[in-house]
């Protein structure tokens, strides 16, 4: 899905960079050669000694007098030196935004330079990438780590880096959550809920991911400058403040561990729902430090609520744990993408193998790779698959008879907390109804699309 998206967003709005480029049906061929080095970066050196084109399902097209050749847009061509091949794959770092000429075939590709050891330069060089399609920084440079732009950057200033990052995604989002606390903000139970799903779906993390490097790539200010403004209002629905603009804070670390990142600010809204818990049951029990703690988020509270009643901040941790359980499936779904989503890289006489989308240096599943993928199983089991399959199967008996298992604290958390969800749909137990109740399972299916 995420492969499709980016091809999808690619060929939807094309950058004419190329022109008469035509396929004729077959594969061009042209000149003789010794070895790769001697062939057009778009054409291999056969076992014939003639330089031919490297079409592999229309991926590569080349004039028929071979003087140019076109690369399909959202795939990489790369040289590597190790073993003196092409690598061809799906990427983010060849996709262009911009046509004025829509849908047209030409336009869907991007002119390739015709001297084999330029490439790496054409398609990472402006991110101060290098690599397997483009897929680590070169020496000296690091990625971005709260940007959506995977363009590379010096590394300076260690700690204020860290104080920089805690600024920028964590208050916010701190600032944020106090505002839903204690206005009481119920988004699935709220006419909020369809505005927020279009706005997640606009500012979805790969999409804007997509958009961000390419406007990097193509060099377009003013236009930028308009989807960082909207980027900006809109993605507080993903939990993302200022992530388009181009803050220079990185850390010395590998880029899919910069990608990681993101499950803290993911998760930190229910660790901070746990702290207010933890306060209220503080509250209960009389503690004097806490309690003159409270008197004024509970004043506040009560008067944003429209209950005045003692129940307000019990309630209101519910609700807030139901709606950033919502705005963080987006965020949380988007990071087990990244970490296993595979791409397939394809040479000319190599066998082609399996590496990871976001970083085509780490093998699929290789040793490298379990090291990312176990934990993001497991948050794709708990916090994707986990309420989708609970409030579907809530109302079944034997899910009610396994529940009863569970400590009764529990049994009574997951019961307000579906409540919440499946409050607003009827139940069965009035007359001429049916129970409806699994319709609260669509905004997260909805995520998902």
């Amino acid at each position: 899905m995420y492969v499709a998206v980016v091809f999808i967003i690619a060929v939807t709005f094309q950058y004419v960079e190329n022109s008469n480029i035509s396929f004729n049906g077959h594969s061009p061929s042209y000149g003789s050669c010794d070895n790769r080095l001697s062939c057009p970066s778009w054409s291999y050196c056969s076992n014939n000694s003639t330089c031919e084109c490297y079409d592999r399902n229309y991926v590569v097209l080349c004039s028929e007098d071979m003087k140019k050749g076109g690369l399909l847009q959202c795939y990489c061509l790369t040289w590597n030196e190790n073993t003196n091949e092409t690598e061809e794959g799906n990427c983010l770092y060849n996709c262009k935004i911009y046509s004025r000429n829509y849908f047209s075939l030409n336009g869907a590709y991007t002119t390739l330079t015709r001297n084999v050891t330029d490439l790496n330069t054409q398609m990472c060089g402006r991110l101060n990438r290098n690599g397997t399609l483009c897929s680590k920084c070169v020496d000296g440079m690091y990625m971005r780590a709260y940007s959506y732009d995977m363009s590379c950057t010096t590394c300076s200033g260690g700690w204020i880096n860290i104080l920089k990052y805690i600024l920028v995604a964590f208050v916010p989002l701190t600032v944020f959550y106090l505002m839903i606390l204690l206005c009481r903000i119920n988004i699935p139970s709220s006419r909020l809920q369809g505005f927020v799903i279009v706005c997640q779906m606009a500012t979805s993390p790969m999409i804007l991911r997509v958009y961000a490097t390419a406007f990097t790539m193509n060099k377009k200010p003013m236009t930028y400058t308009v989807l960082q403004v909207f980027g900006t209002i809109v993605g507080i629905w993903n939990l993302d403040f200022f992530r388009l603009i181009d803050l220079d804070i990185c850390f010395r670390i590998a880029p899919l561990t910069v990608l990681s990142l993101d499950l803290l600010v993911a998760l930190y809204p229910f660790f901070l729902i746990s702290v207010t818990w933890l306060i209220i049951l503080l509250h209960r029990h009389n503690f004097k430090a806490v309690s003159l703690m409270c008197k004024v988020p509970i004043y506040l509270a009560n008067k944003c609520s429209r209950h005045n009643n003692s129940n307000n901040i019990k309630s209101s941790t519910i609700d807030a744990f139901v709606t950033f359980m919502l705005l963080s499936y987006v965020k949380l779904f988007n990071v087990c993408l990244d970490v296993l989503v595979p791409v397939t890289i394809h040479r000319v006489k190599n066998k082609s193998h399996i590496a990871l989308f976001m970083d085509a240096s780490i093998s699929y599943f290789g040793y490298n790779h379990l090291f990312y993928t176990i934990p993001s199983l497991s948050i794709c089991f708990v916090f994707i698959v986990g309420p989708v399959a609970t409030l579907f199967l809530y109302s079944y008996t034997f899910f009610q008879k396994g529940l009863n298992l569970l400590p009764h604290r529990w049994q009574i958390f997951i019961r307000l907390v579906v409540d919440s969800l499946q409050g607003r749909y009827k139940d069965g137990t009035e007359p001429g109804t049916r129970n409806c109740r699994w319709f609260s399972t669509v905004p997260f299916i909805l995520r998902f699309v």
